[in-house]
């Protein structure tokens, strides 16, 4: 029943992150290597970056080298790939270039003094929370003229991504008990600011249409509702929404009332938040370099047992990184403690 969508089917056209897609292609297909507009794609966990990496390696297969960061870099070696005739760099995950620690930024120098004296184009990929670290501490956006922050989608454009892998028909029910919706209310929309590119979540007054059902009370269209709730408690993020779909579809049904709400409740200490910000900021983190950044004064194995057991943390094959659902969760929590901004 389900078959690939549209994005991964054809990366030369993404239809996630389209206006994004076509910042890009413009700066790829405008590239002078007099003066090489470099850029940054800055996004949150799970948000669904890699559609874009894979679309330009996909789209320029003998222009471009590609360098995947997989665990904190620890030597120059990735600098000897940059050899040879073709002019673009494709660089994953560097936020693996630096480390929230004493002498943490000696590979992201080493990267950027072979930047600033390259002919190429480098089009890097970062998390989005090292990216704000990196630009307060080390003008970071100073070496990127073209800086790609991906926004959160919102429920309709979700409904489409999530259909189009369909050819059978998906039943939607809505068991939750009746509620009385107001006429008007709030919609979160993604809008890009006059004279920018960059783009901020604003509400926006939505007026309800249809009557009211039976007793004045209006019920939702089933559909509509799951989609709502799904983005609601991925807060934007395709990622997380994705992950929650595939949760919630059993066969070829979707009930509303059990798409998994999971309650945001986090009690932890400094040190167990420090190593939430390391893990957020790192989306997939090794215990090794874990060890490293927290240092002997953090009790490593306690501190993960926390984590992990208040539902924030997952472990995979001795990798940790934030489990999807709570990512809403915990950006709340470590923004509001000022760990992250």
């Amino acid at each position: 029943m389900a078959r690939e969508p549209d994005f991964a089917a054809d990366l030369t056209h993404p239809i996630l992150y389209e206006e994004e897609w076509d910042r890009i292609t413009a700066v790829l297909d405008a590239f002078d290597n007099t003066r090489p507009s470099h850029i940054a794609v800055v996004a949150d966990p799970f948000a669904g970056q890699n559609v874009l990496m894979e679309g330009i390696l996909r789209r320029h297969p003998d222009r471009v080298i590609h360098i995947p960061f997989f665990s904190v870099v620890k030597s120059k070696d990735f600098l000897t790939q940059m050899t040879g005739h073709n002019d673009i760099v494709v660089m994953e995950h560097c936020h693996f270039l630096a480390m929230r620690k004493i002498g943490g930024f000696a590979m992201l120098d080493a990267f950027l003094d072979h930047l600033s004296t390259s002919e190429r184009l480098f089009v890097t990929e970062w998390n989005s929370f090292t990216w704000s670290y990196l630009r307060a501490t080390r003008h970071i956006d100073t070496f990127f003229p073209v800086t790609i922050e991906l926004p959160g989608i919102d429920s309709k454009t979700l409904k489409n991504l999530i259909l189009s892998r369909y050819t059978d028909e998906i039943e939607f029910i809505d068991d939750a008990a009746p509620r009385e919706e107001p006429i008007l209310s709030a919609q979160h929309r993604t809008v890009k600011l006059p004279f920018s590119q960059k783009t901020v979540t604003i509400p926006v007054p939505h007026l309800r249409e249809g009557g009211t059902g039976t007793n004045g009370i209006h019920k939702a269209d089933p559909e509509e509702a799951a989609f709502d709730k799904i983005i609601r408690i991925a807060d934007g993020n395709y990622g997380v929404a994705e992950r929650i779909w595939d949760r919630s579809l059993d066969g070829k049904t979707v009930r509303v009332a059990d798409i998994p709400d999971v309650p945001c409740a986090i009690n932890l200490d400094i040190h167990e938040s420090f190593l939430l910000t390391i893990i957020l900021s790192m989306e997939s983190v090794s215990m090794v370099d874990l060890a490293e950044i927290a240092g002997p004064e953090i009790n490593l194995k306690q501190a993960l047992f926390r984590l992990k057991n208040q539902g924030l943390v997952v472990e995979e094959n001795r990798y940790f990184q934030i489990r999807p659902g709570a990512l809403s969760c915990v950006k709340g929590y470590l923004t509001r403690n000022r760990m992250v901004w």
